[in-house]
């Protein structure tokens, strides 16, 4: 479909109309995000149960950043810095405001922490 079908069979308006549902549901979106773990059961937690839900609901780890509190060979405690992409805005919010995801941040008292902004 070339653009002078569409302006020539007034789909353009149309387009027009569903242009924000258009651009949440086609351009990759992003959660930027950077926690504290204090200990090494709570990080072997959040291996093992956050970052293959993540996954799950479509997030794919571009970048990871780990900074710990000392130079031991064991996890002491630190923090861990994730970008995560999603395939679309939309995808993105749903994984955010899904039912696991916010038992999981009520559960570990983080709701007034988190956000999420789309831009």
């Amino acid at each position: 479909m070339t653009a002078e079908y569409i302006a020539k069979d007034k789909y353009l308006p149309l387009c027009a109309i569903f242009y924000q549902e258009y651009v949440d549901l086609m351009t990759k979106s992003y959660w930027l995000k950077k926690i504290s773990i204090p200990n090494a059961d709570l990080f072997l937690e959040y291996i093992r149960t956050v970052l293959p839900w993540i996954k799950s609901v479509g997030g794919v780890i571009v970048k990871r950043d780990l900074i710990q509190k000392s130079t031991s060979n064991e996890w002491d405690g630190g923090q861990l810095g994730l970008v995560i992409e999603f395939e679309s805005k939309f995808a993105a919010k749903k994984a955010f405001y899904s039912e696991v995801f916010q038992k999981y941040l009520q559960s570990r008292d983080l709701m007034e922490l988190i956000t999420i902004s789309t831009f």
